[in-house]
């Protein structure tokens, strides 16, 4: 733990001492920002940044604060597969993407937030993971970090910044090149398949860190692992231990000699019942918290203890209502602020069915909540 650390963000889940709680919230559907512009949003966008999920001039203008400096990781397929389009409908299309998946895209995409209709990844056999590893080939001089990065990372260290990488995690790496279905099945009918890809990944992760200088610290790993529905996880403690923890560890192990003491992994739904596996890893924030999943933070804690770091837990039904209804929520949450390692924000992205208005109130008694 580095004690010469002032992000806010930092101190807090490492319980050190901090003037207040960090300002953060975790983006917004498109169609949210749409109807804020309607409700008097005073911000010029462009047709793209409209689009955007997680739109930095929007976090700038309700005053959101950075989380530390993130060292941009090379891990992406290189080369991308060639996008085409495989049939023309009246308002949908089959491509293949520049991941090499095959959907059914619809053109109503932005407005009505469709899912795609996933017809064929690129991984189903043994042999196409020996092509699409080629893609991911840890020795591809595109996976240097420009020493211009590198000098960025030196001086947010002198000036008391954490430093931090983010990956996406195992199950989320195999599901973008199995899809869910396969997935699941080659768990069991192609055990083999799925080691030789994980064991890949990880090492792929893992030159990432050991290629950085020596005097380069990693305070912070971040993991994308959206795993889990309202139900619990996509797949069981037993086979998180067996076929996906031991990419965790070989990543986490060496973050671990640059110094890492926290490590945050997003996972929308209710994964409780492998958070046990992820904090053996040293994987000790649990974000972002989904009430509406059944996920209950003050149950983690209790189980989990303080060595559980949770961020999000907001509940986003309260701010449809507002007024009363959003007071009442901050308060449920606050006895988890006075005990420490707690940042709360929304459980997910700002729905579209939250107003303008409804917002910037809970912003306002979130912010007399949390100091600022």
């Amino acid at each position: 733990m580095r004690t010469e650390i002032t992000d806010r963000f930092y101190r807090v889940f490492t319980y050190q001492s901090v003037d207040r709680i960090p300002d953060i919230e975790f983006g917004y559907w498109p169609q949210t920002i749409r109807r804020w512009l309607d409700e008097g949003l005073p911000l010029e966008l462009t047709e793209d940044e409209k689009n955007q999920m997680f739109l930095r001039k929007l976090d700038n203008f309700f005053g959101f604060e950075p989380e530390g400096h993130y060292i941009n990781r090379r891990c992406d397929m290189h080369p991308l597969f060639e996008e085409e389009i495989i049939e023309k409908k009246a308002s949908s299309v089959i491509m293949r993407d520049n991941t090499g998946v095959i959907a059914e895209r619809y053109l109503n995409d932005v407005d009505e937030s469709s899912i795609p209709r996933y017809i064929k990844f690129p991984v189903e056999n043994p042999d196409d993971w020996l092509a699409l590893k080629e893609r991911f080939r840890i020795d591809d001089p595109v996976r240097v970090i420009p020493e211009k990065e590198l000098n960025q990372a030196r001086r947010s260290m002198a000036a008391g910044r954490s430093i931090n990488m983010s990956f996406i995690g195992f199950y989320g790496q195999l599901r973008n090149w199995m899809g869910v279905e396969n997935l699941s099945l080659a768990f069991y009918d192609m055990p083999d398949l799925i080691h030789q890809m994980v064991g890949h990944w990880a090492e792929l992760l893992t030159s990432q860190i050991e290629r950085l200088p020596p005097d380069i610290i990693i305070d912070q790993v971040n993991w994308w692992e959206d795993m889990a529905s309202k139900n619990g996880p996509l797949v069981s403690p037993a086979v998180f231990r067996e076929f996906l923890q031991p990419g965790y560890r070989r990543v986490m192990t060496e973050a671990k000699k640059r110094g890492c003491v926290i490590s945050m992994v997003d996972s929308d739904g209710n994964p409780h019942d492998i958070v046990a596996n992820w904090m053996e890893e040293g994987v000790n924030i649990m974000f972002p918290l989904e009430v509406a999943a059944g996920v209950d933070p003050y149950a983690w804690r209790e189980e989990f203890g303080m060595a559980l770091r949770l961020r999000g837990g907001i509940a986003k039904r309260p701010l449809v209502i507002g007024g009363k209804a959003i007071e009442a929520e901050l308060e449920r949450i606050k006895p988890l602020l006075d005990q420490g390692g707690c940042i709360p924000h929304l459980d997910h992205l700002v729905p579209p069915d939250i107003s303008y208005d409804n917002y910037r109130y809970y912003l306002d008694r979130k912010r007399k909540l949390i100091g600022k």
